[in-house]
């Protein structure tokens, strides 16, 4: 994201609810992903299986064809895009499609959201077993555990949410600028006897406000909410239910 250019483009800083910058931070995020497949910590048995197919050069039919569907089972894992593309889709919602104006919290909650989701996902996908992913590292094909995408699912919540803040308070730098611009403005139509109104400009400014520790209040959430899931009951329960716990307000 390049400040300057918001500067000299007030419209895009004002716009309600920051969707481009979501998208632009995703695009960025993928660009890293790509660059960066995710790493993952292998388990004993996972190095003992690669170590033995070494050994083994003759590899025998029934091995090269189970490989093979391995191969088909084989992704790049990109947490930290899929999450800002559910944070988009999350506060598109919200806004009612740009409808709504959204604060800076309410863009932060749609981060919450999509880490929820996709936490949700991944355990129910290896509870009833329809979640089968593997990996490609220097040791061969390595299928992922439960434990190893959480943790890559929570490592990438970091990053975007370091990324998230740091865009929310360049871009609150910027419009504290802009606005300062205006109210020069305001301040000539008011002598010029032109009748002003602060009212909009006031309510941008607290739209574009950033919450006292932001990236800590995001990181508390994410740790409650799993504190909270530890007991929910599909059956019975609902993940909304679990979020309206740990929203930031």
């Amino acid at each position: 994201m390049k400040v300057a250019n918001q500067i000299n483009n007030p419209m895009l800083i004002m716009s309600p609810n920051n969707i481009k910058n979501q998208k632009d931070s995703a695009q960025l995020n993928m660009n890293r992903i790509t660059e960066s497949p995710v790493k993952v910590s292998i388990s004993n048995e996972g190095l003992e299986r690669s170590s033995s197919l070494q050994q083994n050069k003759e590899e025998t039919y029934e091995s090269m064809m189970q490989r093979r569907e391995m191969l088909k089972k084989t992704r790049v894992m990109s947490y930290g895009y899929d999450l800002s593309m559910k944070a988009v889709e999350f506060n598109d919602a919200a806004s009612e499609n740009g409808a709504k104006t959204l604060s800076v919290t309410d863009r932060a909650n749609g981060y919450i959201s999509a880490y929820a989701s996709m936490y949700d996902e991944i355990v129910r996908g290896y509870e009833n077993g329809t979640r089968e992913i593997y990996v490609e590292d220097e040791f061969g094909m390595h299928r992922l555990t439960k434990e190893e995408e959480l943790k890559a699912l929570e490592e990438a919540y970091k990053r975007e949410v370091d990324d998230f803040v740091t865009m929310e308070k360049a871009n609150e730098q910027a419009y504290a600028i802009v606005s300062q611009e205006m109210i020069k403005i305001a301040s000539v139509s008011a002598r010029s006897g032109v009748a002003v109104s602060e009212t909009d400009n006031s309510k941008a400014m607290e739209q574009h406000k950033v919450p006292e520790n932001l990236k800590g209040r995001m990181l508390s959430a994410a740790d409650i909410f799993k504190q909270n899931y530890a007991a929910f009951n599909p059956n019975t329960d609902n993940l909304s239910q679990v979020l309206s716990r740990v929203k930031i307000s």
